[in-house]
C-alpha cells in the first residue's frame, strides 16, 4: 500500500495552522527520520510528505500543551487514539516522558526524606571524608620517627623498661593528636549534605 502524500498547504489547511509551522515540523521530521517518504521539487523544496509519518511524528514528539494543531494518530484520528488499538506505552512519547519525569521527582523526594531522617548517607561525601581522615591519621603517625632521639635516650638510661614506658606515652600522645584532629574536622563539617540534584541546579 502506497503512502498517502499531502502537500504542506493541505496539511496546514487541515490543521488550521500556518504553512510555515508545518514546514518547520517537516524539516525536523526529515532530519530525525531520513527514511520518511518526502517528495521534493527540482530545487529541493518539499512538495509532499507522507501524511501518516507526519502525524505519527507530531504525536510522539510534540508537547500537547503547546500544540496549536490537534495531534493525530497515523489513522487520522484527532484524539491520537484508535478505537481498535489497545493502549500501549510508547517510551518515546511526550506523555511517557512526562510520566517518567513525575516518577523521578517522587523518587527524589523520597530519597530526600530518607536522607533528612538519617536513613541514607552520601557515598561520594563519605568516601571523601574517609580519605581525608585517613590522610590526617597517616600524617600524625608519620611523625613517630621524630621521637627517635627520645627513645634512644630512654634505652641508654633505663633500658627496655624505660623504652616500654616511653612508647606507652607516645601511643597515648598519638591517640590524643588523632582525636583532636578528628574533633576539629567534625566542627567544620556541615550537619547535612545537599542532594546531588541540588548541587547541579
Amino acid at each position: 500500500m502506497s503512502d498517502v502524500m499531502w502537500s504542506i498547504a493541505q496539511i496546514a489547511a487541515r490543521d488550521g495552522v500556518s504553512k510555515a509551522a508545518v514546514s518547520k515540523t517537516v524539516k525536523k521530521l526529515a532530519e530525525d527520520r531520513p527514511e520518511t517518504p518526502i517528495e521534493r521539487g527540482s530545487q529541493g523544496q518539499v512538495t509532499a510528505v507522507s501524511l501518516a509519518h507526519y502525524d505519527h511524528y507530531r504525536q510522539r514528539h510534540v508537547n500537547p500543551a503547546k500544540a496549536t494543531a490537534p495531534l493525530r494518530a497515523p489513522d487520522g484520528r484527532a484524539d491520537g487514539k484508535s478505537l481498535t488499538e489497545l493502549p500501549f506505552r510508547d517510551e518515546n512519547s511526550f506523555d511517557e516522558a512526562r510520566r517518567q519525569s513525575e516518577w523521578l521527582k517522587v523518587g527524589r523526594e523520597k530519597i530526600r526524606h530518607q536522607e533528612d531522617c538519617g536513613a541514607l548517607i552520601r557515598k561520594d561525601k563519605t568516601d571523601h571524608a574517609v580519605a581525608m581522615i585517613g590522610a590526617e591519621i597517616q600524617s600524625i603517625v608519620k611523625r613517630l620517627p621524630n621521637r627517635a632521639d627520645t627513645i634512644a635516650l630512654a634505652v641508654s638510661k633505663e633500658g627496655v623498661h624505660g623504652v616500654r614506658v616511653l612508647l606507652r606515652q607516645i601511643a597515648i600522645d598519638i591517640c590524643n593528636d588523632i582525636a583532636d584532629k578528628l574533633e576539629a574536622l567534625a566542627e567544620t563539617a556541615p550537619d547535612s549534605d545537599p542532594l546531588i540534584e541540588d548541587e547541579d541546579a
